[in-house]
């Protein structure tokens, strides 16, 4: 049986009051697609409301219009059992900040899932998902541990330090997490036991690297 992958997206469109459509930034999506598609991994994409799932239309090209019938028909969060997958992907996108850190859908999952031995893994705001989320003991699931995401100062970069509702790195702070990130648009993955967090854009294809590099350990343990 091969390893299940559920890719988690945001249905928020509204980039805050700008009248600007922002939704899940497509590349951080298709570019681990890839990854696992040839690994034969079965993959799933699930979102709040279900359903087709708004993309950033900065992040639209000709090259990956092929694949956004991958955000369409969606999975609604509330149908997820986590014990039905091994991996727990959230995609960025700045519709991510509205939407997912007080979803109590993802409270439900993800804790269960990681508390259960599953991946949890997050790519540029995706990690907006995990700065709320709460172990059984009421502590914050961040603390402690290793974590990245967007940058402050990336956010300045886009211009969008006063439209997002808070500020991703500060925010993981908060929440516990031992934060580190690298000059703007470079690759930086942070791997901490099963959580696996990139900060940007261009992180995306080496997290799904390192979430391979989990999941070929695990099965090389079992066999």
């Amino acid at each position: 049986m091969s390893e299940r992958i559920l890719f988690i997206v945001t249905s928020h469109a509204q980039l805050g009051n700008t009248n600007q459509l922002t939704g899940l930034y497509l590349p951080e999506l298709i570019h681990p697609f890839e990854i696992f598609n040839q690994m034969g991994y079965q993959i799933a994409v699930a979102s709040p409301s279900g359903g087709n799932a708004p993309i950033d239309p900065k992040s639209l090209s000709d090259e990956l219009a092929e694949y956004v019938s991958l955000t369409q028909g969606t999975i609604p969060l509330e149908q997820i059992d986590p014990n039905d997958y091994d991996v727990f992907f959230v995609v960025g996108g700045h519709g991510t900040v509205w939407d997912l850190p007080d979803n109590p859908e993802l409270q439900r999952i993800l804790p269960a899932a990681y508390d259960r031995g599953k991946i949890i893994a997050a790519v540029c705001h995706g990690p907006a998902s995990l700065v709320n989320l709460k172990t059984e003991f009421g502590e914050y699931l961040l603390q402690g541990k290793q974590v990245t995401g967007f940058t402050n100062e990336e956010e300045a970069a886009v211009k969008l330090t006063s439209v997002v509702p808070f500020l991703l790195e500060d925010a993981l702070k908060r929440a516990g997490g031992k934060y580190s990130g690298k000059p703007n648009w470079q690759v930086n993955v942070v791997v901490d036991e099963r959580l696996i967090t990139g900060q940007n854009p261009a992180s995306a294809s080496k997290v799904a690297e390192e979430i391979v590099k989990i999941l070929s350990m695990q099965l090389a343990a079992v066999a």
